[in-house]
C-alpha cells in the first residue's frame, strides 16, 4: 500500500471527486493501480480542468509521474 502525505492526499481527493463528477465513478484509493487509472482518466477526460488537476497531483508526486503525464499528452 503506497502511503500518501497531507498535499498529495488533498489533490487525490480532488482529482477523484472531479472523475466522478464527469465519468460517474472514480478509483478508490486504496485501488492498486490507482495513479495509473488516473493518467488513463486524463487523457479520456474532456474537461481541461480535470486534466490541469491531473498535472498538478503528478507534479505533487513527482517522478516518475510528472514524466509519464507529459508523455501521455506530449508536453515537452
Amino acid at each position: 500500500m503506497t502511503i500518501y502525505n497531507k498535499a498529495e492526499l488533498d489533490q487525490l481527493r480532488v482529482v477523484r471527486k472531479r472523475i466522478k463528477e464527469e465519468f460517474g465513478r472514480a478509483p478508490t484509493l486504496n485501488a492498486p493501480n490507482l495513479l495509473e487509472d488516473i493518467l488513463n482518466y486524463s487523457s479520456r477526460s474532456k474537461d481541461a480542468i480535470t486534466k490541469s488537476q491531473i498535472r498538478q497531483l503528478m507534479e505533487i508526486l513527482g517522478e516518475p509521474w510528472t514524466e509519464r503525464f507529459m508523455e501521455l499528452h506530449q508536453l515537452y
